[in-house]
């Protein structure tokens, strides 16, 4: 049988079941395509469609051709192609149960779609990555990519996208045990489909409204919905569906003991499968056959059945079936009495089961071993592992298994003599059995108000038809009138125009020839401003550069002066720290004209990437080691933690900079400097306070209007006067904002806070 969460593979795999003679006439086609002399972009795209075309039946050629594909793109640079080779790949891996990989290959596609600004693409990924983590049973992952998808369809009225979008949304309404939730999903998305144009489609939905009941025991109803997808399927020839619904009616009729009519559908499903040459199909075709099989007792033909199904999923890579199948022969060898085989085989099942994240699995697997235990008078392991089996039905709600549950902990503790309890876990064994007819009640009666909206939506759609085509009729005897005398006013203004003509043509002239005096202005304005900004930058370099280097060819002098003369004493320690000291400073100064050159040119090369903020600071007070011990400062670091932000990395490391390097040459020596750095809803705070010289209101006002000059530290540090400009224009490029806060003679603090994003 169909465990829940397989059902939703089963539909996506309905894709290769349409690989019919049709399809491989395609896929011959393009190959044709392909080897003739094309252009490359073409060749690229065809490789492209082949892939997909192969991808569900051969996954070993897909990829082939998907590598030849992505060599083109990546040669003529195109973004888009190289998006569709990466959804494409992921879909491959999702198929092929490569989780982890299908999410990264996802990724990277969304990266291109989003920078080829290819939006339909970018959200069809998005769903299509919501399948990979209902795959792994994270159902919150894959409702969130399910809702933004669906948001992005309905904006756009892509029927399609909502139909299977809610289709998805169902499942895992379902999986959770939500029935009445899946639905109403079930039930919307066939209002978005024509019957006529979405016929594929609706039957699908039919398909998973039958699980919906088969899944709380209402098989009549279920049954009802698969023979509706049938009539569909058969009436359009699709050949998936057919088998898909054979199948599935073979489930039902198994379920209620017609087990004879049971293995007519799956025969039937199973010759299906093998004109599509379908190995998922058909493998399951065979497992349903063997599990039938089993239940008429006739266990040594449903062993070999159900191996034969499984020896296809061992090819196909398909862990998620092949655990399911280790299931199913372990009930089999239960009903042979080789309990020892049983038990084995669960065991094998269960650590899949938890990789995948298969919940229901894993409570099939627990109840089994649990039965077994009983039957061996083992009555605590009995116990244990009927306390896992309940502990993830509670967690996934599923009534179904938590009856099977309270059935077992029943018998368990009737057998120790607990009858007290025995009789507790009858109470919640009936309860939820209840509930189980409860559900379906509702259900019943939800899905008959939603038939009664579908008639009124249906009669309203009639009425806006019929008022449509009025519309239509007064419209045309509108636009009759109206190009009448559109005709008549036309040739009225004919002689009107040609006589503008001549004027508007001078008009015309006279315009142009201001706006080229106005883009030669302008030119020059901005040649003009460009010169001063030059101006500017060489007198910084002629007047701050020529000190710097003086005193370090001085120093070299000296120190290749004494060289090897012993008698002459010298503090060569003090000299090479202010050789130092002036590199430091000359780099600094370089540094700064570079970031503020760029500025002025209008390059902010903005590069945000994930940062340590912390280590950042680290890194800035590190290279100001020297200037702190000389004047004696203590430095206090007020710093929580590891602090990750997306950031541009060199922009922050030069903000940092700029203020620690005031703050020390402003300092008086023997002072203290706090900096701070710490996250406060979603922003990143950097605080530096001194207690030097401080600043007045005017010099502050002068910094808020980028008009600071420079000023001498108190040790005689020279700046150039930009520091804080780059400060406040690469705050400002991080969309932060700069405070300054200081009193003279008693200390400045700055505060730099960017909104942070980890």
């Amino acid at each position: 049988m169909y465990a829940p969460r397989t059902i939703f593979i089963l539909f996506l795999v309905l894709l290769s079941s349409l690989l019919t003679a049709t399809d491989q006439t395609l896929c011959d086609s393009l190959k044709t395509e392909i080897e003739r002399d094309i252009a490359d972009s073409i060749r690229m795209r065809l490789l492209l469609d082949l892939a997909e075309v192969v991808g569900a039946s051969d996954t070993l050629a897909s990829f082939t051709y998907l590598e030849q594909a992505k060599q083109v793109a990546e040669q003529l640079d195109d973004i888009r192609a190289l998006g569709r080779y990466y959804k494409i790949a992921g879909r491959v891996y999702a198929r092929s149960g490569s989780y982890e990989e299908a999410l990264l290959f996802y990724d990277r596609a969304l990266a291109y779609f989003h920078e080829s600004e290819d939006h339909l693409n970018f959200f069809i990924t998005i769903k299509q990555k919501g399948n990979v983590y209902l795959f792994r049973s994270d159902y919150t992952q894959a409702m969130n990519l399910y809702q933004t998808a669906l948001n992005y369809f309905k904006r756009n009225n892509m029927d399609m996208g909502v139909s299977h979008c809610l289709n998805n949304m169902g499942i895992i309404y379902k999986n959770r045990g939500e029935y009445v939730e899946a639905l109403s999903v079930y039930q919307e998305s066939v209002l978005y489909l024509d019957s006529s144009v979405h016929a594929y489609d609706i039957a699908q939905t039919y398909i998973n409204m039958g699980n919906v009941f088969v899944h709380l025991g209402t098989y009549d109803r279920g049954l009802e919905y698969f023979t509706r997808a049938l009539e569909i399927a058969e009436g359009d020839n699709f050949q998936g569906i057919i088998a898909l619904c054979l199948s599935n009616s073979g489930v039902v009729q198994n379920k209620i003991g017609k087990y004879d009519a049971a293995l007519d559908l799956y025969q039937e499903a199973l010759n299906v499968s093998t004109s599509l040459n379908d190995p998922i199909l058909l493998s399951n075709c065979l497992i349903n056959i063997g599990t039938n099989y089993a239940s008429m007792g006739m266990l040594e033909k449903g062993l070999d059945f159900v191996r034969r199904g499984m020896k296809i999923k061992v090819e196909l890579e398909d862990e998620r079936t092949i655990s399911n199948c280790y299931i199913h022969l372990a009930d089999i060898y239960i009903q042979m009495g080789e309990t020892d085989e049983a038990i084995s085989l669960y065991n094998n099942a269960i650590p899949v089961k938890k990789e995948l994240g298969d919940l229901d699995g894993l409570v099939r697997c627990y109840l089994g071993l649990g039965t077994i235990a009983m039957e061996r008078d083992r009555y605590g392991e009995a116990e244990r592992m009927a306390n896992q089996a309940l502990e993830i039905a509670e967690d996934i709600r599923t009534m179904e298994y938590l009856t099977e549950v309270y059935q077992l902990k029943k018998e368990l503790a009737s057998i120790q003599g607990n009858y007290w309890l025995a009789y507790e876990y009858a109470v919640q064994y009936h309860n939820y059995k209840d509930s189980l007819r409860e559900e379906a009640t509702s259900m019943a009666a939800m899905e008959m108000e939603f038939r009664n909206r579908s008639r009124e939506l249906q009669q309203e759609n009639d009425n806006l038809r019929f008022q449509s085509n009025l519309d239509r009729l007064m419209a045309r005897k509108r636009t009759f009138v109206f190009h009448s005398t559109l005709v008549i006013v036309s040739l009225l203004a004919l002689g009107l125009m040609l006589v503008l003509y001549h004027m508007r043509r001078h008009r015309s002239a006279k315009l142009k020839l201001e706006e080229k005096n106005l883009v030669i202005t302008r030119q020059n304005l901005k040649l003009d401003q460009l010169n001063k900004t030059k101006d500017r930058m060489m007198s910084i370099i002629a007047h701050d550069l020529r000190g710097t280097i003086g005193n370090q060819l001085t120093a070299v002098e000296v120190l290749n002066r004494i060289e090897g003369d012993n008698k002459v004493e010298i503090d060569r320690h003090r000299l090479l720290g202010n050789l130092k000291n002036s590199a430091s400073y000359s780099l600094e100064l370089l540094e700064n004209l570079l970031h503020w050159s760029r500025l002025e040119g209008g390059e902010s090369n903005y590069h945000p990437e994930e940062v340590k903020l912390n280590t950042l600071v680290s890194n800035c007070l590190s290279l100001y080691d020297e200037n702190v011990k000389k004047k004696d400062i203590r430095i206090t670091k007020e710093i929580d933690g590891t602090i990750l932000c997306v950031a541009d990395r060199i922009m922050m490391e030069t903000v940092y900079r700029n203020l620690i390097s005031n703050a020390i040459k402003f300092s008086k020596p023997g002072g203290t400097i706090t900096i701070g750095l710490k996250k406060i809803d979603g922003m990143v705070h950097f605080r530096i306070a001194d207690q030097g010289i401080g600043m007045s209101v005017e010099q502050i006002r002068k910094v808020e209007q980028n008009k600071g000059g420079s000023r001498r530290g108190t040790a005689n540090e020279k700046g150039a006067g930009m520091g804080l400009t780059l400060v406040r224009e690469f705050t400002h490029l991080h969309n932060g904002k700069l405070t300054i806060t200081s009193d003279t003679d008693k200390g400045s603090t700055f505060e730099v806070a960017i909104p942070c994003i980890n």
